[in-house]
């Protein structure tokens, strides 16, 4: 191969500090080759970032800036893959691509590419070309992880250790039989270890699971490296410790800018209920009651807590509400009953107030309060109507405050904007790179292997980092190929949802 790309969800420099882990190839190529932070995008979870990795434009473009979608008329999915743009799999021939999340249903249009989508696809074998399912290795080939197993971590680290392997095997003969210029394999182990860090009991456990699991990939990365002769690693986004939550739910309902449908009674909402009222009188309680709930979160018990304790937002009759991830949308004429007369005057109301929330220490909460204007390059329609990027150590959840306030203590782990870049091989030069973005990331390749960019990108080309100093090229925009999707996809699309939401639940995705 000329390049092999090899992406690493989840991972960041700060949590490979934090457990003290020091793996051998990507310290190589980190001393040796091209390295520096990756920004990654608004949000920064795993389907808007490899989304915007693979076609070069950030989610206000591509359409998809959460793991969920809200329709005209509110109801709430998944978020379904890019239908509609150019991608790194038609824009460049002769190369394979393994595990690519949010790809399902995509013909790829490049010459002798194939494609092997990951998250968001039914099963292995939707997920896989028919020339890939005759490879010895794809009998054994696992697609996603069995969330349940959280419960048990000892369980839970072979099972993803086992993964792990069978996706390597599965790559490697892949690239192997195939010999395409170009490959890509993305290892979500990094990522599946990050979220269930809070399940266990003590920082020595954590450290010894993280350094295993980080282990494993790195050596499976430099096997993989030796087929090529260039090598780029890369993040969708990092992860770090969270010590505050932020209730954004809880600071819209207190403005009256929400209703909440009727909800009944449950064993569920009982337990929530005691559970909150515990945490008003006992910080030492409260912290106990926060680790049973991490300990049983990969269960069926632990979905039903988390409906239990999250608004039923009746969405037709309130003016705004929080989707996801800080993400506010107003409900404006977008929407089948819209409530708000004026939605601009609102949205600077809401983006004001929210920047001047403090913690308990007295710090800002929000590092930014965004308009999409600010976020993205050409938001669409569909872009949310405010963005509230959580400060350093802060997490905007969706669910009540168990105190009844806009923030309450945490020990948890989850997404951060920055993850990973490096690279090295006869393409690149060494050193640091400073702002990248992960937009930058598919120019920046395609600039190094002397291929045209596309004029559509949001990102550009990182000449500063390539071997070659020549100038990128760009396609005229006839020449930009048109996307191309599977018909059918053998379900419906209410049962391809039901599934993907049970998936994207027991990731940790959907609240």
């Amino acid at each position: 191969m000329e390049l092999l790309v090899i992406g690493l969800d989840g991972l960041s420099y700060n949590m490979l500090d934090r457990f003290d882990v020091d793996p051998d190839f990507l310290g190589r190529i980190r001393s040796k080759g091209v390295s520096g932070h990756l920004m990654s995008v608004d949000t920064p979870t795993t389907i808007p970032a490899w989304t915007s990795f693979a076609t070069g434009k950030d989610p206000g473009s591509h359409g998809i800036s959460n793991m969920t979608r809200q329709s005209p008329d509110y109801e709430i999915g998944p978020s379904r893959p890019n239908r509609t743009d150019a991608a790194a799999y038609d824009l460049l021939n002769e190369a394979l691509f393994v595990n690519l999340p949010a790809s399902n249903g995509r013909i790829p249009q490049g010459d002798d590419s194939y494609l092997v989508s990951g998250m968001l696809s039914k099963n292995k074998y939707e997920a896989t070309p028919d020339d890939l399912q005759e490879l010895d290795s794809f009998d054994d080939y696992i697609l996603d992880h069995d969330a349940s197993l959280k419960a048990r971590p000892k369980k839970y680290l072979d099972h993803v250790l086992e993964i792990t392997n069978v996706r390597y095997q599965f790559g490697r003969e892949a690239f192997v039989t195939f010999e395409p210029r170009v490959g890509f394999l993305l290892f979500s182990t990094p990522d599946w270890a990050g979220h269930i860090l809070s399940n266990l009991g003590s920082e020595a456990k954590r450290r010894e699971f993280y350094k295993r699991l980080v282990r494993e990939v790195d050596e499976r990365a430099r096997d993989l490296a030796d087929l090529s002769d260039n090598i780029v690693l890369m993040s969708d986004h990092g992860f770090e410790y969270k010590h505050t939550n932020i209730h954004v739910s809880e600071w819209l309902a207190e403005q009256n800018l929400f209703t909440e449908s009727s909800q009944e009674t449950s064993a569920a909402r009982i337990a929530v209920d005691i559970a909150k009222a515990v945490a008003k009188r006992s910080n030492r309680l409260y912290k106990m009651i926060r680790r049973v709930h991490n300990h049983i979160m990969g269960t069926k018990v632990g979905s039903s807590l988390h409906d239990a304790a999250s608004p039923n937002v009746d969405y037709r009759n309130s003016m705004a509400w929080e989707l996801r991830y800080g993400c506010i949308y107003v409900n404006d004429d977008r929407f089948e009953s819209p409530q708000v007369e004026d939605p601009e005057q609102l949205k600077m109301r809401i983006q004001k107030e929210l920047s001047s929330l403090t913690g308990p220490e007295g710090d800002p909460i929000f590092r930014d309060v965004l308009f999409p204007g600010e976020a993205y390059e050409d938001p669409g329609p569909d872009a949310p109507d405010l963005i509230a990027r959580p400060a350093p150590h802060h997490f905007p959840t969706t669910l009540w405050s168990p105190k009844d306030e806009v923030t309450s203590p945490t020990e948890n782990y989850e997404h951060r904007y920055r993850g990973v870049f490096l690279a090295q091989g006869p393409l690149f030069d060494g050193g640091q790179v400073e702002n990248m973005k992960i937009i930058d990331v598919l120019p920046t390749i395609l600039t190094a292997l002397n291929e045209p960019l596309s004029p559509e990108f949001d990102g550009e080309s990182r000449n500063e980092i390539l071997a070659r100093a020549d100038e990128p090229t760009f396609m005229d925009p006839s020449e930009v190929p048109d996307s191309k999707t599977k018909e059918d996809l053998g379900t419906d699309q209410n049962e391809r949802d039901d599934l993907v939401t049970d998936r994207l639940a027991d990731l940790g995705y959907i609240e």
